[in-house]
């Protein structure tokens, strides 16, 4: 049986392998047709790709370039905007009773399908994203039909209701779907996440016919980049690019890096600022692009410091080692370069004024207010103005910490009554302090420009401040550019600075269910030499330098070597030093996390039909597994009368063509639970066994208790036993639990055992002629034993 276990699913006509086989011994069973496609072009085996930059904003998709509204609905259509995108500058917007239909026609073959989908924050309603693997003469053939609760954050598959995730909002969120129209199978990734994995063909046949996206009455959101490629030329190329394509705000000592493909190769890096000659560009033409050549890893760290605000683009091509040596082009990705300097944010209490009226605040200078680009309207509620009796006018603003400033950016008073009155500042005297004492007056400008009084008013002025260190800046106001009313205004002001300290920290402040074995980063300020990290579960320790500390020469730091506990709140900060530099120390703010309650030890989310998510390649059980695409040697079980998952090859099993994972019976918010059968007759024994190659730790974190859960059969039998690397504990709890349908927690006492140092976790059943089903689900590591309703 381990020579035919899940045979059925192996995919013979499109084999991927691992990297290590030679491509002779491989070339003769793929495709032709796929390699033709897979080396031909910079989209290697891409069948379809929309970006919609072809269309203006506004466009209705209706009839154009395979783009309906459903079944020919001129009404049903979705229009192209510009008003956010992934890549370039438009997407589609999914709105009310929008139903975008791509047709498409495919019959045969493996594909990859992704789409960008960006859902803001604040919608409502229930959006959907579909396919049809049949969309012809009033015929549906039911595929997918993913929906989307804006309000609550909930995302449903309608054909596989064990499958939920949670929506990501005012971010890109990559949607993904590996179909397999041979074998009628599908797996669905949400943000990189496995969703869920079943047959293609929900009804209908296994083809694909339409991507249906579908409004259905709700807010706004929106798609981009939607992409089906041949699922081999999407292994073979380089893929998977860090920085991602098309990201903005990229530190300029970026090392770039990617997923390589799967066959023995060489890669070829392409690198510049000119799009056309990284596309263009190949061994036998440079173009002076081709940077590196013949490398074997998959990064490449380009020379010196990148420019500032610049778009750069790349290409990695997989080349074949001989004697094949063929080349897969692979794609153009780009990214911008950081910006020299960085908005600088201003609590709205610190914008101060000597004097306002009515609803012209300080604050209307730095809300934004009237501010769309750099484009300020002509509407006098969106700018501040001093009282008529202030004689000594001034705006001040305080910064949270001391700051390197670059540029003040300064909208003069812009009403439509500006030409003839003339609020705006003229002579002005501004001063920077650190401390709000000692000030330094700029020797300029002296005077600011008057604005038009027109809503295309888009010039503000820019006042440099040489990178002077402040944390107030105080604009003494002179006189005003009407010189007859003693009133005084100004639009809007934003002020620039180095970014310094450490910010934009991951896991983001705040973060609950955080690993305490996890790996926390930051962006690191651009002075830095190394880093100083301040953790304590006391605020106060961490922010006046009590908190123990630790160096890294890197902006990210391994969690595990704290030891923190699980179930507490840590504060923690960094500080970016340089001795070299004044100041030397740049104190950064004080961020939080909370460790979660429980280690997951296996959750069982993430295995599916397919070949190498089945639960028995992870499992090891009395029957084993049969070799395939990523398991070359067949596995011929333990020995022992264990079986995982569910029987879906037999047709007499009741879950013949089914899921090997059990899906209607789990633990509340669980998915799937591990079924495990047990027979032992002829045998006193069923255990499966799951192995890791790096120990695993159990005595760190305060972890006390192993839990695992169990849900019997009525004809179960046996003595429930697990074994921690050779130490084997009894279930101690009622025999007769075995036989409940009911959740039942197990909670293991580790105190006593040595279980620093784990290499591998079995669970079994012994009793001569004990015969039964098991579900586990659910196994985590305690501080304590959890309370359990």
């Amino acid at each position: 049986m381990a020579k035919t276990r899940g045979a059925s699913l192996i995919y013979v006509s499109m084999p991927v392998y691992w990297k290590g086989c030679q491509m002779n011994n491989l070339k003769h069973s793929v495709l032709a047709l796929v390699l033709v496609c897979a080396c031909s072009n910079a989209s290697a085996g891409v069948l379809y790709f929309e970006d919609f930059e072809s269309y203006a904003a506004g466009t209705s998709l209706h009839e154009i370039n395979g783009w309906e509204g459903w079944y020919g609905s001129a009404g049903a259509a979705a229009p192209v905007t510009d008003e956010v995108a992934f890549s370039g500058a438009k997407s589609i917007e999914i709105v009310g009773s929008a139903d975008a239909v791509q047709v498409l026609d495919i019959t045969e073959g493996k594909w990859v399908l992704t789409a960008m989908q960006y859902i803001p924050s604040g919608t409502q309603g229930v959006s959907r994203f579909h396919m049809q693997n049949t969309y012809r003469n009033g015929a549906i053939g039911r595929s997918t039909q993913w929906s989307f609760s804006l309000s609550d954050g909930v995302i449903g598959e309608d054909y596989d209701v064990s499958a939920s995730a949670s929506i990501i909002y005012d971010a890109w969120i990559e949607l993904k779907l590996i179909i397999d129209v041979d074998n009628d199978s599908v797996e669905q990734y949400y943000n990189g996440e496995l969703f869920s994995a079943r047959a293609w063909a929900f009804s209908g046949t296994s083809q694909i016919q339409s991507i249906d996206l579908f409004g259905n009455g709700a807010s706004s959101i929106y798609y981009d980049d939607i992409k089906i490629q041949d699922y081999l030329s999407s292994l073979v190329t380089a893929h998977t690019p860090s920085p991602e394509s098309d990201m903005i705000d990229v530190p300029r000592d970026v090392v770039l890096q990617w997923e390589p493909g799967l066959y023995d190769h060489t890669s070829n890096v392409y690198f510049g600022t000119d799009f056309d000659a990284v596309s263009n560009a190949t061994e036998q033409a440079s173009l002076q692009v081709l940077l590196s050549q013949g490398q074997t890893e998959a990064s490449f760290d380009p020379d010196g410091l990148l420019e500032f605000s610049e778009t750069y683009y790349w290409r990695v091509d997989e080349v074949n080692i001989a004697p094949d040596k063929t080349v897969y082009q692979g794609e153009v990705w780009s990214f911008v370069t950081e910006p020299y300097s960085i908005r600088l944010p201003i609590d709205p209490s610190k914008a101060t004024a000597s004097s306002s009226i009515a609803i012209n605040i300080p604050e209307m200078t730095i809300n934004g207010s009237g501010l769309e680009g750099h484009t300020h309207s002509a509407n006098g509620q969106d700018m501040w103005l001093s009282s008529p009796s202030d004689l000594s006018p001034w705006l001040m603003y305080e910064f949270s910490q001391t700051q390197k400033l670059h540029q003040m950016l300064i909208w003069n008073s812009n009403s439509s009554s500006e030409g003839f009155v003339g609020w705006g500042i003229k002579d002005v005297n501004i001063e920077y302090s650190i401390d709000g004492t000692q000030w330094t007056g700029l020797s300029e400008p002296n005077q600011i420009a008057r604005a038009p009084g027109l809503p295309t008013y888009s010039e503000p002025q820019v006042v440099d401040f040489g990178l002077a260190l402040a944390r107030y800046v105080r604009i003494n106001i002179l006189s005003n550019w009407g010189g007859l009313l003693p009133q005084y205004g100004v639009s809007e002001v934003q002020f620039f600075g180095i970014p310094v300290y450490a910010r934009t920290p991951i896991p983001a402040s705040g973060s609950v269910e955080v690993a305490p074995n996890s790996v926390v980063s930051w962006r690191a300020g651009r002075e830095v030499g190394q880093h100083t990290i301040y953790v304590s579960t006391d605020p106060n320790e961490v922010a006046e330098d009590l908190a123990p500390s630790v160096t890294s020469n890197t902006n990210g730091l391994d969690l595990t070597s704290l030891d923190l506990q699980l179930e507490e709140t840590y504060y923690w900060r960094v500080d970016e030093v340089n001795d070299a530099e004044v100041p030397s120390v740049w104190a950064g703010s004080v961020w939080n996390l909370s460790t979660a309650k429980a280690l997951i030890v296996d959750d069982f989310e993430n295995y599916s039909n397919l070949s190498p998510y089945r639960p028995f390649q992870a499992w090891l059980d009395g029957v084993g597994y049969s070799a395939d695409d990523y398991f070359a040697t067949p596995y011929g079980g333990n020995g022992t009368g264990a079986g995982v998952g569910h029987d879906i090859w037999s047709p007499s099993s009741p879950n013949f063509d089914g899921q090997i994972m059990e899906k209607a019976i789990t633990r509340t918010g669980s998915r799937q639970s591990l079924p495990f059968y047990y027979d032992n007759t002829g045998s006193i024994v069923s255990q499966i066994d799951r192995k890791w190659s790096m120990p695993q730790d159990w005595s760190a974190h305060g972890i006390q208790v192993l839990v695992l859960y169990f849900y019997g059969a009525e004809a179960n039998t046996g003595q429930l036993y697990v074994k921690i690397n050779d130490t084997r504990i009894l279930y101690d709890g009622d025999a007769s639990n075995l036989a409940e349908l009911k959740w039942t927690p197990w909670a293991i006492d580790l105190g006593s055992l040595a279980v620093s140092s784990v290499n591998t976790l079995s669970i079994g059943v012994e009793g001569a002629g004990a015969k039964g089903l098991l579900l586990i689900d659910d196994i985590g590591l305690y501080k304590t034993t959890p309370v359990t309703p």
